[in-house]
């Protein structure tokens, strides 16, 4: 079925945060910094204060006099010996000091946004600057010292895994093969960039943040702690999202900027992000360095792998990044791989630049990526066949449910069914010959074919609603949020199954922390395994609660009452009622009469109960051809075989792969954030410099599915938005690899540009 939001916003009916902006609305615009690194010298906001239309300047110490404090990690962890990261005091606005091009100094409030322009053009600010350092390798090694209370740069140093029993492996092993593997920082740039509009009142003492996000109820508690207020005197609306990507999660100094502004100014405040400005105020995906190895034995069974990793954090902790360099980097290490043998080590390392945080995948692209890099390499160092090492280490069925060296226990698959099928759907047999015949064209031809898994994850702190109306409709409410995904499609279906109605009759509500006490959003690809688990959940437990007033209404005990297709019977007889008939008459019911606590409607509410993970996977197959003379790579073909579970929405399934393999592509071809090394300034900061991938960039997608159950899920299904995002970088890159690996070239560092597999190809012929 087609999903429930395209005609809205195909015909221009979506609601942005630009949309519903009022028309009384300040503009704000935020000043930054143009240096890396450096203390402020001066400061002077007079002058521009006296501008016409200017209403408000606020700087640190206006902040300060409002009770705003400093922004901290939301999940902080601790470094292996059990003492606590380092993590220096992230100011709103900049405190005397600054520590990465972008940050914020003062926020301008004016009439209009021409106004707030001009005042910014007029506010005086010289910085002292100090050097700078943005590379994590260069900070690792103590190039410049960013934090006096944190020596060597290093915010956390932290390990998972085996590590004796891993050594072991190593030192018995026939074959050690390692490899570094850098995957720099990405831009995350969805459609609409970042926005948000602040509002206070001043009787009850309540903000309401409208913004777009993967969950309001994060940002409530995040807002309430930097603002120094209860919870209960903060509102969070999300409506439409244009993307996200997981940029949209976390809590950003903007959006405590206009909260703070709409207290001290009495009026409501909107800020929009410029597409320019997004690549120096949004927290940054990946980069991270992995100085990985892989170990084997003389028949080339995988004995341990290991990664020693530097991973940027960037100026300041963002809001999850402590979680994502260090757990989410581990949940799926040797995904369908038995590696008896792993163990991974991070040292988070402070630069000056933007914050890094989670981005599609979560740490896990890094890697798996790493790891299929390794493996390609280990088979052409030992003369095995690349997909007959992979094969022979796959986790069988027989071994299912597997407790990997990570503590994480894989719940189902079949992996090497998922293998022989993607050798046959890629025609890898007819490899050879299709590379003889771009040997004769004059290019270079590659194929690899690689494994992937994801440990689905995101927020428990889930709660559902569902609530059956008199006009025959459903009403369900979820603390999940919807970024483009078609999460009401997804959920209303969830919901029409369970209650036995046209999924037409349900409508999903979300984005709004009054409507739910209680609510994790989205992330980790959990709407399928958490959410819409919870929905079914729920919808159930309210069919039981209301065969009690149907009961009474019909005039028989509960236990006599059966439900299916939308109606409550009598056993063995014809009579029956409606549920919307049962709604009806829910007051109906002597409170005596019914046992224990119907509330008030036929409704129900359920929090998530049960194990969150499950672990989709699959295979991907990747033929790229290469022009020796210009560096370019063009993707012929890109097979795959996903396991997702139960599917329960094809068309929105099939988009969220197609979604996560565009960015994969971008990611291992194109993407990436550079810094001018010496000044700390962005280089490729705007869509001018910075390359995205291009719908001519993409081969058409020969996708299928090969399901598996989960123990895990209600309703049998995986999650699916970060599958692809997960499995595709590194077979990209592979593939790449394969094409030149006759000229003697053995690795490139992502991304694989046209410059960079052009200037490797001429190195090798050199």
């Amino acid at each position: 079925m087609y999903r429930f939001e395209d005609a809205r916003l195909l015909t221009g009916g979506g609601r942005y945060v630009e949309d519903v902006r009022p028309a009384d609305a300040l503009a704000m615009r935020v000043l930054r910094s143009p240096a890396a690194h450096g203390l402020i010298a001066e400061l002077d906001v007079e002058s521009a204060r006296n501008l016409p239309g200017v209403v408000a300047i606020l700087t640190a110490e206006d902040l300060a006099a409002l009770g705003v404090g400093p922004m901290t990690a939301l999940s902080p962890v601790n470094n292996a010996d059990g003492t606590p990261m380092a993590e220096p005091r992230r100011p709103v606005l900049a405190e005397g000091a600054v520590k990465y091009v972008g940050q914020p100094i003062a926020a301008i409030l004016a009439e209009t946004e021409s106004a707030a322009e001009d005042a910014l053009e007029a506010i005086g600010l010289d910085i002292d600057e100090a050097p700078s350092v943005t590379d994590p390798e260069a900070a690792f090694e103590g190039a410049i010292q960013i934090w006096p209370e944190v020596p060597g740069n290093v915010a956390i140093d932290w390990e998972k895994g085996n590590r004796e029993e891993t050594q072991a492996a190593f030192a018995a092993a026939a074959h050690v093969i390692e490899l570094t593997v850098r995957h720099p920082r990405v831009a995350i740039q969805p459609i609409e960039t970042r926005g948000c509009i602040g509002a206070y009142d001043p009787e009850t003492g309540r903000y309401t943040l409208t913004t777009p996000s993967q969950g309001v109820m994060s940002l409530k508690g995040a807002m309430a702690r930097y603002l120094g207020v209860e919870a209960e005197l903060v509102r969070v609306v999300t409506e439409d999202v244009g993307g996200s990507f997981a940029v949209k999660i976390w809590p950003y100094p903007e959006q405590v900027l206009v909260l703070a502004a709409a207290r001290a100014t009495g009026r409501s405040v909107a800020w929009q992000s410029s597409r320019t400005e997004s690549f120096v105020c949004d927290a940054m995906g990946r980069g991270r360095v992995d100085r990985a190895a892989l170990a084997l034995d003389g028949d080339g069974k995988f004995l341990g792998f290991r990664i020693d990793a530097l991973a940027d954090i960037g100026a300041y902790w963002n809001a999850v990044n402590p979680g994502i360099v260090t757990g989410g980097a581990v949940r799926t290490f040797g995904h369908c791989y038995r590696i008896p043998g792993m163990h991974y080590r991070v040292r988070g390392v402070f630069t000056n630049a933007m914050t890094t945080d989670a981005y599609r995948g979560a740490g896990k692209p890094e890697s798996g990526g790493t790891l299929e890099r390794l493996i390609d390499v280990a088979a052409d160092r030992l003369g095995i066949d690349r997909m007959d090492l992979r094969r022979r280490n796959l986790i069988t069925p027989d071994l299912l449910p597997y407790t990997t060296a990570m503590s994480e226990t894989i719940d189902g698959g079949d992996f090497p069914n998922i293998f022989a099928r993607i050798h046959e759907i890629s025609e890898a047999e007819g490899i050879g010959r299709r590379k003889q015949d771009s040997e004769r064209a004059g290019m270079l031809r590659g194929f690899a074919i690689g494994t992937h898994m994801h440990a689905t994850g995101g927020s428990v702190a889930e709660r559902s609603e569902v609530r059956a109306l008199p006009d025959g409709s459903v009403l369900v409410r979820t603390g999940t949020q919807d970024s483009g995904q078609g999460h009401r499609t997804a959920l209303a279906m969830v919901a029409a199954e369970a209650l036995e109605i046209p999924v037409e009759r349900i409508r999903v509500e979300q984005g709004d922390s009054d409507f739910l006490a209680k609510g994790g959003g989205t992330g980790g690809s959990n709407l399928m395994p958490i959410a819409a688990n919870t929905v079914h959940r729920t919808a159930v437990h309210m069919l039981d609660k209301a065969k009690q007033v149907a009961g009474h209404l019909l005039e028989a005990a509960p236990v006599d009452i059966e439900y299916g297709l939308g109606d409550f019977r009598i056993a063995g007889t014809d009579r029956k009622i409606s549920l919307a008939d049962v709604a009806a008459g829910w007051e109906a019911i002597p409170p005596e009469q019914y046992d224990g606590d119907l509330g008030t409607g036929c409704m129900a509410q359920l929090d998530f109960e049960g194990l969150h993970t499950t672990f989709p996977n699959g295979s991907y197959a990747v033929e790229v051809e290469v022009d020796p003379e210009t560096g370019h790579v063009r993707i012929e073909r890109f097979s795959g075989v996903d396991d997702l579970g139960r599917v329960i929405n094809e068309q929105t399934a099939r988009g969220q792969l197609h979604g996560g393999i565009g960015q994969a592509i971008g990611e291992a071809l194109m993407e990436v954030m550079v810094h001018d090394p010496d000044s700390g300034q962005v280089l490729s900061g705007s869509l001018m410099d910075y390359a995205l991938p291009r719908a001519d960039d993409m081969p058409m997608f020969d996708l299928h599915w090969a399901p598996t159950a989960s123990p895990n899920s209600l309703i049998g299904a995986k999650g699916v938005g970060e599958v692809s995002s997960i499995g595709a970088p590194g077979v990209i890159v592979n593939a790449v690899i394969d094409a030149l690996r006759p000229l003697g070239v053995q690795h490139v560092d992502l991304p694989l540009t046209p410059e960079k597999v052009w200037r490797a190809i001429h190195d090798a012929r050199a």
